[in-house]
C-alpha cells in the first residue's frame, strides 16, 4: 500500500531497479564467457544545431533504463566482482543549463545499479583492460559509428595477443539474438505497462477521432492526443 504519490514513485521505481537487475542477470548468463558492449544512442542534429527529440536504444533501456544520449554500458560475466560497468557523460552545471540534468558517474551508479562508472571520455582508455580475459565481443556492427572503431581496436589487439599468450582469439558477435530473445518474453510487470499504454493510446485516438473536422490541422490534432 502506497499512502502517497512520492511513496507511489518510490515502490515502482524499486521494480524497476528489480526488473531490471534480473534482465541484466539473465542477459550475463546468457552471454556465458563473452562480453557484451551495448552503447545507448546519440543525439541527431537535423537542422543547423537543433537536435530530434530523443528516444533511447531499445537494447540498451531494456538492460539499464538510463535515458540519456551517448552512454556505453558493458557486461562482463568474466569480471564477476564488476560485472556491469557504464560509461556516461559527468555532470556538468554549465552544460546541463543548455540540455538538461546528468545523473553522472555517481547517478549510474547510485541509482542504476551499475558496479563502476566511468567518463564516456575513458571509453577508448579503458575498454580494452575490461574487455581482457574475455572469450569473445557482443557488439552490433554497423549501428554505432563512434563506439565501432574502439570496440574493433581493442577486438583487434586481443587478436593480436592471442598467439603469444596461447589463448583462442576472441570471436565478435552480434548481441542481437540474445537480448530479442529476452525482450519477446513480458512478465507481469510488463505486460500491464503495454495494456495501460495501449489503453492510453486508445482513449487519445478516440479524442481525436471526436474533435477532427474539415480545416483542422495535423498539429491541433497531435497537441489533442
Amino acid at each position: 500500500f502506497c499512502s502517497s504519490p512520492r511513496a507511489a514513485a518510490m515502490s515502482q521505481t524499486m521494480i524497476d531497479s528489480q526488473l531490471l537487475a534480473q534482465r541484466r542477470a539473465e542477459f550475463l548468463r546468457r552471454l556465458g564467457g563473452a562480453a557484451a558492449v551495448i552503447p545507448a544512442a546519440p543525439l541527431v542534429t537535423h537542422h543547423a544545431d537543433v537536435e530530434h527529440a530523443f528516444r533511447q536504444n531499445s537494447d540498451f533501456w531494456y538492460l539499464t533504463g538510463f535515458d540519456e544520449p551517448g552512454a556505453v554500458a558493458l557486461f562482463l560475466p568474466h569480471q564477476p566482482d564488476n560485472p556491469f560497468v557504464l560509461f556516461v557523460e559527468p555532470r556538468d552545471a554549465s552544460a546541463e543549463v543548455w540540455n538538461g540534468f546528468r545523473w553522472g558517474c555517481e547517478g549510474a551508479v547510485q541509482r542504476f545499479g551499475a558496479d563502476l562508472a566511468h567518463p564516456r571520455s575513458e571509453l577508448a582508455e579503458r575498454l580494452g583492460g575490461y574487455l581482457d580475459g574475455a572469450e569473445g565481443i557482443a557488439f552490433r556492427v554497423g549501428r554505432h559509428p563512434e563506439v565501432e572503431p574502439l570496440v574493433l581496436q581493442a577486438w583487434g589487439r586481443q587478436l593480436d595477443r592471442a598467439p603469444r599468450t596461447g589463448r583462442a582469439a576472441l570471436g565478435l558477435v552480434s548481441p542481437c539474438p540474445l537480448l530479442h530473445d529476452m525482450r519477446l518474453r513480458k512478465v507481469a510487470e510488463e505486460l500491464e505497462r503495454l495494456r495501460e499504454a495501449a489503453r492510453i493510446s486508445a482513449e487519445a485516438h478516440e479524442l481525436a477521432r471526436r474533435v477532427a473536422r474539415p480545416g483542422l490541422s495535423e498539429r491541433q490534432v497531435q497537441a489533442v492526443i
